[in-house]
């Protein structure tokens, strides 16, 4: 299951993804790897820690929990999307729907 809701201390959306069958563990490097190929511009990748990325003008962190942060972003949908592809990238998507 996905999960998009506003942040509490910035403006923003958090989308966490959740699964009751294994625990969500997402590689950076391969997933900024795949973000690259699809045309989004990697900002900065800490291997094991976080990936930073713009995707659609938005700054979007992403941690290898599968916490994902969109700043500034004020939809909840919208950031859902944004996660979707970020979950498809990193081979989870299957495991957070």
């Amino acid at each position: 299951m996905i999960i998009a809701k506003p942040c509490v201390t910035m403006k923003g959306i958090v989308i966490s993804g959740y699964s009751w069958e294994r625990q969500i563990k997402i590689d950076l490097t391969k997933t900024a790897r795949c973000l690259k190929e699809k045309g989004y511009t990697v900002k900065k990748l800490l291997p094991g820690m976080m990936l930073l990325l713009e995707m659609e003008g938005y700054e979007t962190s992403v941690y290898p929990s599968g916490k994902i942060i969109v700043k500034l972003l004020e939809d909840a949908e919208r950031g859902e999307e944004l996660a979707r592809i970020i979950y498809d990238c990193a081979g989870v998507l299957e495991v957070v729907l």
